[in-house]
């Protein structure tokens, strides 16, 4: 068979789907947004974060995200970070494989209803 049969094609397509669709059921939690790790300056002129980058306090996680539209940052813990680095790569993943699934869809619209 050729590979422009559009059975091929559709069956491909379906097949690619499948295992998209496998591949997000695989994943856990999911959170947009970004994980900041920061280190700060307490403001104290005999404090060793005053005079040595490497001596500045912390480090402390913010975790950025949208919520109603607004910008929120929220500081969290570092197991927290923890979770939510992992939730947001899984989001990534998400929105990734949304995007295969919709190029596969657009495949099985397009072979089934060609344009003449």
């Amino acid at each position: 068979m050729a590979r422009t049969d559009p059975e091929l094609i559709l069956k491909l397509a379906r097949q690619r789907i499948a295992r998209i669709q496998e591949q997000i059921r695989t994943l856990d939690d999911l959170a947009s947004g970004t994980l900041a790790r920061r280190t700060k300056l307490c403001g104290r002129p005999g404090c060793r974060c005053a005079r040595d980058q490497g001596a500045r306090h912390g480090p402390y996680y913010e975790w950025g995200r949208m919520k109603n539209g607004r910008l929120v940052n929220r500081m969290v813990s570092t197991q927290e970070a923890i979770l939510i680095r992992h939730a947001i790569a899984n989001y990534r993943a998400v929105r990734r494989l949304l995007r295969a699934w919709e190029v596969q869809t657009t495949r099985v619209i397009e072979t089934q209803n060609p344009r003449k």
